[in-house]
């Protein structure tokens, strides 16, 4: 058989652990090609450490040129177009086709949904932004923090919770607790409501612990920059710094594809990551395509989505690299994707929390979270050097 061609749309988590994956896999005659718009990448839980300066950010972008493995195309081109039936991809370098597609453009930011958010907000999820808070946070000697959720689903459920608490524990060590009021306003009815109401109660146990103040069934409908002001479905309120998670959409190229449903993503198979053209009877539209990590819409058993994070896009990528290898090599399917994750929830003072599951559990997630403590955050930073086996220094 000649060599087969594998195109990874997108260069991000689930992108990378697929293309390294696939070339392990396969012979040197089959190509693995990545076709990602920007030239570097970090990782989205980097963002916190910037923000309280624990991080800087020439260590935290890598540069996409210097991926670690041989035998893996890079390819910097904006996507304009995919056919998944034809399996081709149109960018502004030209038109590629592939024998397998792996979509993995993730969910794009979409900051100007939210009148006023790009002027007056901060973006957490933005790696300059999240860098420039740090000065921010510097100048703040007294006011109100806001960290707010514009929308939902976003990636990372725990994010905006660590965030708040990760700015309570530096301004006691920089002295300016007493003067400074943290409030966390979000959509959401309780913190990562996908994981269950224990852990959503045990995380609002840790906010109520270090007096910040948390605000659910807030939909944020406008920002005034000038009077410091968020407008809200239900009422006001006033801010100093605000600090801002976006609404979040799938991209306009998949979209134009006609793959993303009615709920805003890509439907796929919960064990293979095929995209669906029914999600009741599992049928699957278009062999030999798949959608991963962000972009990717999972229904689970009491009807939530699988959360958008980093580790989901991992594990969902080798099950579609083994999968992909196994067609290629004309061997059975491997193991299909079985709806575990984990997270760390960093809560600041040194501490982190673990999380981990079964999201595939009946009737609905079974998550246990742990105490915070300096062994899970010492394995969150491990987990960070992830980077250091996909890309040289």
């Amino acid at each position: 058989m000649s060599g087969q061609t594998v195109l990874i749309l997108g260069g991000g988590w689930g992108g990378l652990t697929a293309a390294h994956h696939l070339r392990g896999l396969l012979s040197a005659e089959h190509r693995v090609v990545v076709i990602e718009r920007s030239t570097t990448f970090s990782l989205g839980l980097s963002n916190l450490g910037l923000m309280t300066g624990e991080r800087l950010l020439p260590n935290v972008r890598r540069d996409m040129t210097k991926l670690k493995r041989d035998g893996i195309e890079w390819i910097q081109a904006e996507i304009r177009g995919v056919d998944p039936v034809a399996r081709t991809v149109d960018t502004d370098s030209g038109v590629l086709s592939g024998d397998h597609i792996v979509i993995a453009l993730g969910a794009d930011l979409a900051p100007e949904s939210t009148p006023g958010f790009t002027d007056s907000a901060h973006n957490l999820y933005d790696i300059e932004e999240a860098a420039g808070l740090h000065a921010e946070l510097r100048r703040l000697e007294a006011g109100r923090i806001v960290v707010l959720v514009a929308g939902a689903p976003y990636r990372c459920p725990a994010a905006p919770y660590e965030a708040a608490m990760l700015i309570e524990a530096w301004t006691r060590e920089n002295g300016t607790r007493d003067q400074i009021e943290i409030d966390l306003y979000t959509p959401e009815s309780i913190p990562m409501a996908v994981a269950g109401p224990a852990v959503g109660q045990a995380l609002c146990s840790m906010l109520d612990e270090r007096g910040i103040v948390h605000h659910f069934e807030q939909q944020v409908t406008a920002i005034d920059g000038t009077s410091r002001t968020l407008r809200f479905e239900n009422g006001e309120a006033s801010y100093d710094l605000l600090i801002g998670i976006p609404a979040h959409r799938a991209p306009a190229v998949l979209q134009e594809a006609g793959v993303v449903a009615a709920g805003g993503y890509v439907p796929v198979h919960p064990q293979t990551l095929e995209i669906l053209l029914d999600v009741d009877t599992l049928e699957v539209q278009y062999p030999g395509v798949y959608a991963i990590g962000d972009v990717a819409a999972i229904r689970l058993l009491n009807s939530a989505l699988l959360p958008k994070a980093g580790v989901f896009a991992e594990a969902e990528a080798q099950v579609v690299a083994a999968a992909i290898a196994a067609e290629i090599d004309n061997e059975p399917r491997p193991s299909v994707y079985d709806g575990h994750g984990f997270c760390y929830v960093d809560v600041g003072d040194g501490l982190a929390a673990h999380g981990s599951g079964n999201f595939y559990a009946y009737p609905g997630p079974r998550i246990n979270l742990t105490e915070p403590s300096a062994t899970g955050r010492r394995a969150k930073l491990e987990y960070e050097q992830l980077l250091d086996t996909w890309f040289d220094a």
